[in-house]
């Protein structure tokens, strides 16, 4: 990724803010925690014993190998000490401490991103419910935690080594798709790997209620299963319909990761036409769409706001600045520039596979 070593997103800024990520994320600023429930938190592990962090970021050519879900946030007042993630690891989905995820300093780099909520219109109820006092109870925060609570209901699900082949192979694919026009038989050959993987993978999940995923795979699931139960109780509910319609209509918000066959529009669009109904099982494809996403999706999706970068232990708040702004130091630079769109297009993509 040298080639885009200079390149800047012009439309942030980055503020050091501090020097120890474990004791800044564990207070509140004036308004409100740090953290919140369901921020979405990317790492790039760098210990060259991490075979496993290589080659999920080989397979998806980024900078980024694990992604989790901010579970609970330090609140003294209700006895929680100390902020926990939950994620999907070789062992399984389980919590982790936060003083976990960013010791030792010179080992993680970390991104923090929050899902935007602009387009999520609240029921009546959730409306009543809200503490115009309380900064930890913000619009949508309902929602969120139920995708935490999502999350939580996998936690006897297993880490899916096969999906982070079946990742390779679906990357592969579209390369091929897109540069290797004249050699179909590759496209071909990444299709029938992947077919392989899932089929394989298939027969030994015994559970149907029990998702497999990688760490990306379980954040995407969770946002989308939440509000799509939501959904299927809300458009039951007359006073509820009308945000609900509104929510379904908007539901490609919550898909943080590249659609380029319209996967998701299109089962929206045959629920909103009464073609099909949101109760049935949701569709292979779009499962597929779901499971495959990665960590590199989450760094490039616009519907998540990148609030925070933990580099080497120190800690850059990200603002939204009008489009011009000049970083004010090579550091910032650099901070930045771990914020632009992830995979390369044309040749470079083309050689980074080969």
């Amino acid at each position: 990724m040298a080639e885009n070593a200079d390149r800047v997103d012009s439309s942030y800024r980055a503020t050091l803010v501090s020097q120890d990520p474990l004791d800044y994320f564990m207070q509140h600023d004036e308004e409100a925690p740090r953290l919140r429930v369901s921020d979405v938190v990317l790492r790039m592990n760098q210990s060259r014993k991490e075979l496993f962090a290589y080659l999920i970021r080989m397979a998806t050519n980024s900078k980024w190998s694990h992604s989790a879900l901010v579970y609970l946030v330090k609140n003294p007042l209700k006895g929680l000490d100390n902020t926990f993630l939950i994620e999907a690891k070789t062992k399984g989905i389980i919590l982790s401490s936060w003083r976990n995820e960013v010791m030792p300093f010179d080992t993680f780099t970390m991104g923090i991103k929050r899902p935007k909520l602009d387009w999520y219109r609240e029921s009546p109820d959730e409306e009543a419910r809200h503490d115009p006092y309380n900064p930890e109870d913000p619009p949508g925060i309902g929602y969120l935690q139920h995708v935490r609570g999502v999350a939580m209901d996998q936690m006897y699900g297993l880490y899916d080594h096969k999906v982070a082949w079946e990742l390779a192979s679906l990357y592969v694919e579209r390369i091929a798709q897109r540069h290797l026009s004249k050699v179909p038989q590759v496209a071909e050959a990444a299709e029938k790997l992947t077919d392989l993987f899932k089929k394989e993978d298939a027969k030994k999940v015994s559970q149907a209620h029990i998702m497999r995923f990688i760490c990306s795979g379980l954040t995407q699931y969770s946002f989308f299963a939440a509000l799509r139960f939501r959904l299927l109780r809300d458009l039951q509910i007359p006073a509820h319909r009308e945000s609900a319609l509104n929510n379904l209509r908007n539901m490609q918000r919550v898909l943080y990761r590249e659609d380029p066959d319209q996967v998701m529009s299109t089962y929206i669009q045959s629920i909103l036409a009464g073609e099909r109904d949101l109760a049935q099982p949701i569709p292979d494809d779009v499962l597929d769409l779901l499971k495959t996403a990665t960590p590199a999706d989450f760094n490039n999706s616009p519907d998540l706001q990148w609030r925070y970068i933990i580099l080497a232990g120190r800690v850059w708040q990200i603002d939204e600045v009008p489009t011009g702004y000049i970083p004010q130091s090579e550091d910032e630079k650099g901070v930045l520039a771990m914020m632009n769109p992830e995979h390369r297009s044309g040749d470079d993509e083309q050689n980074a596979v080969t």
